[in-house]
């Protein structure tokens, strides 16, 4: 006969044993992907300074990079600051979002929640009828712990956006010097239609002095014929 595994339940007997009471469940943590207190802080602090970054970027500020398009063009100029500004406010969050899936950082964070809420509960524990007052060295330390999070983060993405920014800075100068040769272009070619003027003005001023000189001749002619015309009827 097969022995039993060593993974088989024992054989039910007559009274079924009860589980032992279990104890009181430890707080509820976050779960990996869902973000926690501290996740989501940093989240919106984030948010908040993409945005105030962003509105910096005004489109008087933007549009004296382009005097000449915000003249002649000024509603394309406006719409291209709009897709402009949204652009980079999609590209900033979606490089964001890599960082902090590529570090982890929420899960890290949501694991700085579990390891606070189990020293409180465990100091809870052994320490009966404490002061709610004395956690405040733990919200202090946690707090600090937060910050040097958020640091990392925060410089890493600083140096993402000024180096987006220095981009936008030599297209901007790419552009400047597109647009200098095109009014250099421009002012040759309106040189060389002002002489063209000039010559056909000058034609037009000849022709009209022959014009009169060849009306004289005809006019000259015309009463020597008729002179001619008069001696002959008369004789």
């Amino acid at each position: 006969m097969a022995q039993p595994s060593t993974f088989d339940p024992p054989p039910s007997t007559d009274q079924p044993s009860q589980p032992p009471p279990s104890p009181s469940p430890p707080p509820q943590k976050p779960t990996p992907l869902t973000p926690g207190p501290r996740a989501q802080a940093l989240l919106t602090l984030y948010n908040k300074t993409l945005s105030a970054t962003l509105n910096s970027i005004s489109y008087d500020a933007f549009s004296a990079c382009f005097p000449h398009i915000a003249a002649h063009a000024p509603a394309a100029l406006k719409a291209f600051h709009a897709n402009f500004i949204k652009r980079l406010e999609g590209y900033a969050k979606e490089q964001f979002e890599a960082l902090m899936e590529e570090r982890e950082v929420v899960r890290r964070l949501n694991e700085l929640e579990g390891l606070i809420g189990d020293a409180r509960a465990r100091r809870g524990q052994a320490v009966d009828g404490a002061d709610e007052e004395k956690e405040a060295p733990t919200e202090m330390e946690a707090g600090m712990l937060m910050e040097g999070y958020m640091r990392d983060v925060l410089v890493s993405e600083r140096g993402s956006l000024n180096a987006k920014l220095q981009t936008v800075e030599s297209l901007n100068a790419g552009l400047i010097l597109k647009v200098q040769e095109q009014r250099k272009e421009m002012e040759e070619l309106r040189g060389v239609l002002a002489k063209i003027v000039g010559d056909l003005e000058g034609a037009a001023q000849e022709v009209g002095n022959r014009g009169e000189g060849l009306a004289g001749e005809g006019r000259e002619a015309e009463m020597v014929l008729s002179g001619f015309g008069k001696e002959g009827a008369a004789s």
